[in-house]
C-alpha cells in the first residue's frame, strides 16, 4: 500500500515551529501545517509560497484587454461597419473603458483560479482524513505532515525521524 505521507501532532504552536525547523534540518521539504488558528512566522518557515499566481493574473490581464480590444474592432470595423456622422468604424477611444474592465476582470479570475488550482482547493476530500485524530486540528491539535513526494521519503527513515522529535502520536497516512 502506498502512503500519502506521514502525519505527526505536537503539543503546542512552539513544538510545531520546532518541528518543522528539525525536519527542514534533516532535508525534509514538502511538509504541510494544520493547527486551530494561525501561528505566527510559520509560513515562513514552511517555505515560500508559489510565485506564478502574479503571472497567470498578467496574463489573463494581456488576454481579456486584447481580447476585447479586438473583438469591438472586429465588430465595428469588420462585421458591421456603420458611418454614423463621419466618424470612423474604428473609434479606439471608446473601445478603451470597456476593454480595461475586461482587463481587471480577467487578471482578477486567473489570478484566483490560478490560486485554487495551486492550493488544490476545494478539497472535498484528502487522504489525511482518514487519519482518526486528524479532526483535532480545529480544535486543539498542531499537526504536520511529511509529504510522500518529498525527495527525501523513505518509510522507514521518516518514522524513526519523527518518532525522534517525540511527537504526541503520529502515523502513516493512506494513499
Amino acid at each position: 500500500m502506498s502512503a500519502h505521507g506521514r502525519l505527526l501532532q505536537v503539543r503546542d504552536a512552539h513544538a510545531l515551529a520546532a518541528a518543522v525547523d528539525a525536519l527542514h534540518a534533516l532535508g525534509y521539504t514538502r511538509l504541510e501545517a494544520f493547527s486551530p488558528y494561525a501561528v505566527e512566522g510559520l509560513m515562513e518557515k514552511l517555505g515560500p509560497p508559489p510565485r506564478r499566481i502574479p503571472l497567470a493574473a498578467l496574463i489573463g490581464g494581456f488576454v481579456g484587454g486584447i481580447g476585447m480590444l479586438w473583438l469591438q474592432y472586429h465588430a465595428a470595423a469588420v462585421d458591421y461597419p456603420l458611418n454614423v456622422g463621419g466618424r470612423p468604424a474604428a473609434s479606439w477611444p471608446a473601445f478603451v473603458p470597456s476593454a480595461i474592465e475586461v482587463t481587471i476582470l480577467l487578471a482578477v479570475l486567473a489570478g484566483y483560479v490560478f490560486y485554487l488550482a495551486s492550493s488544490r482547493l476545494p478539497a472535498l476530500y484528502r487522504p489525511e482524513f482518514n487519519v482518526e485524530w486528524f479532526e483535532d486540528a480545529s480544535r486543539d491539535g498542531f499537526l504536520l505532515l511529511i509529504r510522500a513526494d518529498d525527495p527525501r521519503w523513505d518509510p522507514h527513515r521518516v518514522a524513526e525521524d519523527v518518532a525522534g522529535l517525540e511527537p504526541i502520536r503520529h502515523a502513516e497516512v493512506p494513499a
